[in-house]
Parts: structure tokens; sequence; C-alpha cells
């Protein structure tokens, strides 16, 4: 998971600067255009040298990192300024690990067209909101230079499915002594991050709510039958036969009926992948409650104690999920 997220932001990079060069087709080689040329051509001839004289990795792996890590917080409408300042104390003291191994498989992959597969810890933590292997290049805008003409900014079109529209980053090229352009940074990526996540999180939130409605509403309708399964045992006795028949109505036509209703509802959920795993502990809950049901319907006929005690057991089940609920809804709405 970790190699497949560090990939990701690797690819995001790579493949929007390889990318943009094929656009440009330029002979004056001090301009912004011819950089961004050279670049797309030294990646593809696995052109180290020429890669590092017109790419400042370190300086945009820096910036991005940091403007990765404040989109992503700063997206987080709920977080508290401890719980903010705690994520990028966190963060920053894993921050040297991560772009080492970052560089490290840009590295490789200009030398040899293959992203290398370490794994390096943390990474998943942070870079599993933002899905950066998923962006497509889309085109090209202006160029433009800044006043004293030493920085230029590239208008590169990208496309990310989790926004759903084209996005227009900023791609820095500053001026170097020899007269030639570098590029250097990705001037708002930390706003392409902040959307990206913010259309990941109302999504989630969409979800949550939902299935809030969902199982408040059901719950009060368990709530209201084992009630009443209580009051029919409470007037009446095991042994008799007619309140058996009772008590098995109830299980049968109102809790298992409702758990079944309740499972059919949340089967039509639409589920973001962040919240795959929610889903499949409340319909395993569901089928659980549904045995609990059925079981406990049958011993009302059979009065087998195996038969009571296998139902007994589907519930304890269902229980010890529902505390793994609880600890994950309290994570996704954090």
């Amino acid at each position: 998971m970790e190699t497949k997220l560090k990939v990701g932001i690797c690819a995001g990079i790579l493949i929007i600067i390889s990318a943009v060069g094929s656009y440009f087709f330029v002979k004056d080689t001090k301009t912004p255009e011819y950089t961004l040329e050279i670049v797309q051509e030294s990646i593809v001839k696995h052109d180290k040298a020429t890669f590092y004289e017109y790419v400042d990795l370190d300086k945009i792996l820096e910036t991005s990192y940091g403007a990765m890590i404040e989109g992503v917080t700063d997206s987080q409408q709920t977080l508290t300024g401890d719980a903010r300042d705690a994520i990028k104390a966190f963060t920053e003291m894993i921050k040297t690990p991560i772009l080492v191994t970052l560089k490290a498989t840009i590295d490789s992959y200009i030398d040899t067209g293959q992203f290398i597969e370490e794994d390096s810890a943390g990474v998943a933590d942070i870079l599993k909101r933002t899905g950066l292997n998923k962006t497509e290049f889309r085109g090209t805008g202006a160029v433009e230079s800044a006043a004293n003409d030493s920085e230029a900014l590239a208008d590169i079109k990208v496309y990310h499915p989790e926004i759903g529209r084209e996005f227009t980053l900023k791609f820095v090229l500053t001026r170097t002594e020899s007269g030639y352009w570098k590029i250097t940074g990705i001037r708002n990526f930390g706003d392409f991050t902040r959307q990206i996540v913010q259309v990941k999180r109302g999504r989630i939130d969409a979800y949550l709510s939902k299935l809030a409605e969902i199982t408040s509403r059901h719950d009060a309708i368990i709530k209201a039958a084992e009630k009443k399964y209580g009051s029919i045992l409470s007037a009446g006795s095991l042994a008799n036969t007619n309140t058996r028949a009772k008590l098995k109505a109830v299980m049968s036509d109102e809790i298992k009926t409702d758990w079944e209703k309740r499972k059919q509802e949340l089967s039509n959920l639409t589920v973001p992948k962040e919240a795959e795993t929610l889903q499949k502990l409340w319909l395993k809950i569901s089928d659980l409650q549904i045995e609990y049901a059925e079981g406990y319907a049958l011993w009302m006929d059979d009065k087998i104690a195996a038969t009571v005690k296998a139902a007994d057991d589907k519930h304890r089940q269902a229980q010890t999920l529902m505390t793994e609920v609880t600890a994950l809804l309290r994570r996704m709405s954090e």
C-alpha cells in the first residue's frame, strides 16, 4: 500500500513534468519553453544529468511536501488547533526520510524507466488522501515572466477524477545566473491537494450522514421490538405455547425483517473507497443479527439448547463488531 502511494506522488510529479515538454518546440535555449521541452526529453532518454540541470528536484519536493501537508490539514475543518499542530509536528519529523525516498524513486525512474519498490514508513498516512497517481495531463496554457524577468509561471492543465474538472497548476521556473531557466516548484500545489481532499471529505460526509439516518431509524424500530419482546415475556412464560408463538412472531416478523430492510438500504448506498471497511462491517453485523433472530425464532419451536446457544453466539459476534464500528466512525468523523 505504501509503495503504491509513494509511486503515486512521484508519478504525479513526473507525469506532469514529462508531458508538458512535448507541447513546446523551440530553438531559443534561454527560454522557459525550452526548459520544459528539454526536461521532457531528458526523462524519455533517461538523461539524469540534463534532468537535474534543468530541474531543482530537492526544492520541488520540499515545497510540494509542505504544500501537500497544508492542503490536507487545512481541508480538515473539524481539526482543533492542537490537532493541527500535532499533525504538522509528526509530518515534520518524518519529512526527511520521506523526501529521501521520494527523490530516490524519481531518480530511479529517470535512470531506468522503473519505480523502485522499497517501502517508506509514514508515506501512507500522508499520501493516501491525495491520489496523485490519478492526475492526467490535459494541456498547457500561457508562460508568463515576472517583471524582473527572473521568474516565470507556466500554466499546466491537469485533470483529477476526484475533482471532476481541469485544474491549472502554476509551474515555477527560475532564471539561473547563466541565463537558463530551471523548474523550481509548483506554486499552487497546496490548493490542488486541498481541493482533492475536500471532495473526498465531502463524499465521506455524505455517506456517513446517510448511514446515520438509516441506523438511527432502524435502531428505533429494533428498540421498540425488543421492548415488545420483553413485555410479552414478562406477561407470560417460555413454557407456554402461546407465549412462545408471540415471541417467535416478534423475532421473525419484526426484528429479523427490520434487519433485512436495513441491510438492503445499506447495500443501496454509494460507498466511497475510504468507507469500504465500515460498510463491510455493517453488512456483516446485519447478517449476524438476521441469523440471530432466525435462531431465536427457531428455538421457540424446537426448544433445543444448542439452537439458542448458536443464536446467542451470533448476537455476541455482532456486538463485538459494533465496537469496531464505533471506533472507526470516530476516526472517520475527525
